[in-house]
C-alpha cells in the first residue's frame, strides 16, 4: 500500500529545496535591449529588472509551471521509490529537520526576492535570444564569469 502522506509531506519540502538550490541559467540577448543573466527550469521565471538595478522581475505563469515541474517530478521519483523498491519511512526528527532546512532557504530566497524593488508580471512581454545555458547551484557564480568573458 502507497503511504501517499508521506511521500507528500516528502515531496513538498523537497521540491521547494531543489527548486531554490538547483535551476538552470539562461545567458541572453533580449530583443530591443542588453543581454543579461536570466534564471529558471524549464522556463525562465526571473530576470534582471530593467527600471533599477540589483532589482529583478519575476514571472508568475513560469514561476508555477516550474514548480509544478519539479513538484511532479519529484513526486513521481518518490512515488515509484516507495512503489518499486522500498517503503518510504523517515523519522519524525528528520521530517521536522528538512522542514527547518526548507524553511530557511525560503526565508532567504523570499528577502532576496523582496529586498531590491522586485517587479512581478504575470508572464515575460519581451523577446528574447539565447546565447548560452547552463546549471546554476546556490550560490556558485560560474554564470557570471561565462557573463563577463563575453564581454571582453
Amino acid at each position: 500500500m502507497v503511504n501517499k502522506k508521506a511521500i507528500l509531506n516528502l515531496t513538498l519540502p523537497l521540491t521547494i529545496i531543489t527548486f531554490i538550490l538547483f535551476t538552470k541559467w539562461w545567458i541572453v540577448d533580449i530583443v530591443d535591449g542588453s543581454d543579461a543573466v536570466m534564471y529558471g527550469f524549464p522556463l525562465i521565471y526571473k530576470s534582471p529588472a530593467f527600471h533599477t538595478s540589483l532589482a529583478e522581475q519575476y514571472f508568475i505563469m513560469e514561476f508555477l509551471i516550474d514548480f509544478l515541474f519539479y513538484f511532479t517530478v519529484l513526486s513521481a521519483i518518490l512515488f515509484l521509490i516507495n512503489r518499486f523498491i522500498s517503503e518510504i519511512k523517515i523519522k519524525r526528527s528528520l521530517l521536522i529537520f528538512i522542514y527547518i532546512i526548507t524553511g530557511a532557504l525560503l526565508a532567504i530566497e523570499i528577502l532576496f526576492a523582496v529586498a531590491f524593488e522586485p517587479s512581478f508580471s504575470i508572464k515575460r512581454d519581451f523577446d528574447i535570444e539565447v546565447r548560452q545555458t547552463g546549471v546554476k547551484f546556490y550560490f556558485y557564480e560560474k554564470e557570471r564569469d561565462i557573463f563577463k568573458n563575453l564581454h571582453q
